[in-house]
C-alpha cells in the first residue's frame, strides 16, 4: 500500500471516510433485485480493483499489503421494496455509520431495485430531492446502485474508473491477470511482509532523514507564507452520528459560465447560496476544494506498478469572492484561484515534503495517526465547507442493459466539517449533493432552495441560453423550487 493510501486506511477508525458512489439506472426492463445483484457480482469478478482486501503486517514493520480477495455474499445489500429517491438517500444516510473493514472487504454494494422519482436525463430542470416527498405516480422509475468503497482503495478519480470497469462497455482487465497473487495463507504473507519490512527499515530511516533535510532546506528558502485558513463558522463543529443527504440535479450547461467548467459554476452557485444560509451575506467565504494532482497515474495496462497511488489529490482553500457582484468576473477569480492552487502543488518545498512523508517508516506514520485527537478544535480551518467535484465520464454505462441516468456522491463529514458538497457529472447531467446532519443543519431544505435559486441566477451570465428551471418531478412542496475520472 502506498504512503498516500495508508493514511485514509489508518484514519478511518478515527474519522469515518468510506465513499458512497451512487449511480441511477433506468428501470425499463423486467428483473428482480437478486438477478441484478448476480449480474453485478459476475462483472465484479473481472474487475481487478474489486478483488482486493487489506492485509496488515505484524508490529507495523511495513505498510499493509493489498492481497487477492474472493467476492462475498455479504458484499451485496439488496432492497427489493418500493422506494422513493429520498427513501434511498435516507437509508444510505443511516448506513454511513456502518463503515467497512478493508481486511475483510474493501467495498460493498447497496442495491435498490424499485425507486420512483429518480433524477435523470428526461428533464432539463432542477430536480431536488426532498424528505417530505412521498411516492409519486407517473414519475420516472429507476434502479439505484450505491458502491460503498474504502477510501484506501481509491479517490474520486480511481473510484470513477472502477465503476466504469464495472458498468462500462469495455471488458475489464481479468483480475487474475492484473494481480497474479498466489493463494498463500495470510499467516505466510504476514511473516513474509514482516521480514521484508524489517530488512528495509535501516534504508527507510536513512531516506527519511535525507529527504526530510532536503524538505527543511527548501522550506527555509521559500518566501514567507501568510497565515492560512479562516475562522470557524456554525458549520464547523462535530456533526454527531446522524446524517442527512439531499441532491439537486441539473443539466451540465446550467452550471457553465462562459468557457468555465462545471466546478467553477457550482462554486459560484454556492457563493450565492451559502452566505445567505449562514446569515452572513457580506462576509468573506472560503471553501475547501478537493483538487486532483496532475502527476502521472497508472494506466489500465500498467496499474500493477508497485506502490502506485490510489489517492492522488490535495485539499486547498478557495476564496469564492462574494464581494464581487459581477458573476462572470467572480467565476474568473475563482477559476484563477484553482489554477494557482494547482501550480502551488508543484512548489519544490511541497514536493520535497511529500517525498519525506512517503519515506517515513510505517510504524512512525501509524504512531503519528494514533496520536491524532479528533476532539481538538482548531482556531482556523482551510474552508467552511468541503466541495469535491468529479466528472464520471460518458453516459455509456449500463446495468444489465439498463442505461445510466445520473450519478452522485457524498463527501464524508469530519469533526470540523458539518456540511459538504459533492459535484458529480455523467454525460449531460450534474448532481450537486449535500451531506450534513440534523445537529448542524436541521434546515437543510432551505439551503437546497437557496442553491436552486442560485443556479437560476447563473442564467444571466451563461452564454448557452439553457435555462435551469425549477421543476421537481419527485416532490410537491407547495411552492416553486427551483475529463472522465477527473474533476469536472
Amino acid at each position: 500500500m502506498s504512503a498516500a493510501d495508508v493514511v485514509p486506511y489508518w484514519m478511518a477508525p478515527i474519522i469515518p471516510n468510506d465513499q458512497f458512489v451512487v449511480y441511477v439506472f433506468a428501470d425499463d426492463r423486467p428483473g428482480d433485485a437478486g438477478e441484478l445483484a448476480a449480474w453485478i457480482a459476475m462483472r465484479a469478478a473481472d474487475v481487478a480493483d474489486l478483488r482486493l482486501r487489506v492485509l496488515d503486517i505484524p508490529f507495523t514493520l511495513d505498510r499493509p499489503y493489498w492481497v487477492h480477495a474472493d467476492i462475498l455474499p455479504s458484499q451485496f445489500v439488496v432492497d427489493d421494496a418500493e422506494r422513493t429517491w429520498q427513501d434511498c438517500l435516507d437509508i444510505l444516510a443511516d448506513r454511513m455509520s456502518e463503515q467497512l473493514d478493508p481486511t475483510e472487504m474493501a467495498w460493498r454494494v447497496h442495491l435498490f431495485a424499485h425507486v420512483s422519482g429518480v433524477p435523470g436525463t428526461e428533464h432539463s430542470g432542477v430536480e431536488v430531492s426532498d424528505a417530505s416527498a412521498g411516492p409519486s405516480g407517473g414519475v420516472r422509475a429507476g434502479v439505484v446502485v450505491a458502491l460503498q468503497v474504502s477510501h484506501a482503495l481509491g479517490d474520486g478519480r480511481r473510484t470513477a474508473a472502477i465503476t466504469r470497469d464495472l458498468f462500462g462497455p469495455a471488458a475489464p482487465i481479468p483480475a487474475n491477470r492484473a494481480y497474479p497473487i498466489r493463494a498463500l495463507p495470510d499467516s505466510t504473507l504476514r511473516v513474509a511482509g514482516a521480514v521484508i519490512g524489517a530488512a528495509r527499515l535501516p534504508a527507510q530511516f536513512a531516506w527519511m532523514i535525507a529527504r526530510g533535510f532536503v524538505a527543511w532546506q527548501r522550506y527555509r528558502a521559500a518566501p514567507p507564507q501568510q497565515a492560512a485558513g479562516v475562522p470557524l463558522s456554525r458549520l464547523n463543529r462535530a456533526p454527531g452520528t446522524d446524517r442527512t443527504l439531499r441532491t439537486l440535479t441539473v443539466e451540465r450547461d446550467a452550471l457553465r459560465i462562459g468557457d468555465r467548467g462545471v466546478t467553477v459554476g457550482a462554486l459560484v452557485a454556492i457563493s450565492l447560496a451559502l452566505p445567505t444560509f449562514l446569515g452572513d451575506p457580506d462576509g468573506r467565504l472560503v471553501i475547501e476544494l478537493t483538487v486532483a494532482r496532475n502527476s502521472k497515474r497508472p494506466s489500465r495496462d500498467n496499474f500493477r506498478r508497485k506502490n502506485s497511488r490510489r489517492n492522488d489529490f490535495r485539499n486547498v482553500g478557495v476564496d469564492l469572492h462574494v464581494d464581487e457582484p459581477d458573476l462572470a468576473q467572480r467565476a474568473r477569480l475563482i477559476a484563477g484561484e484553482i489554477d494557482a492552487a494547482r501550480r502551488a502543488d508543484e512548489d519544490p518545498a511541497r514536493v520535497a515534503s511529500r517525498a519525506a512523508t512517503a519515506a517515513t517508516p510505517a510504524a512512525l506514520t501509524r504512531w503519528g495517526i494514533g496520536h491524532f485527537d479528533p476532539t481538538a478544535v482548531p482556531e482556523r480551518i482551510t474552508g467552511v465547507t468541503v466541495v469535491s467535484s468529479v466528472n464520471r465520464g460518458a453516459g455509456d454505462l449500463m446495468l444489465d442493459g439498463r442505461p445510466v441516468l445520473a450519478t452522485t456522491g457524498f463527501p464524508a463529514l469530519s469533526p470540523v466539517q458539518g456540511l459538504t458538497h459533492g459535484v458529480h457529472g455523467i454525460a449531460d447531467q450534474v448532481t450537486i449533493a449535500v451531506t450534513t446532519s440534523p445537529e448542524i443543519a436541521p434546515d437543510v431544505d432551505d439551503y437546497l432552495t437557496l442553491l436552486s435559486e442560485a443556479i437560476d441566477q447563473l442564467d444571466a451570465v451563461r452564454t448557452s441560453g439553457v435555462r435551469a428551471g425549477r421543476a421537481a418531478p419527485a416532490m410537491d412542496r407547495g411552492r416553486s423550487e427551483g475529463n472522465s475520472a477527473s474533476h469536472v
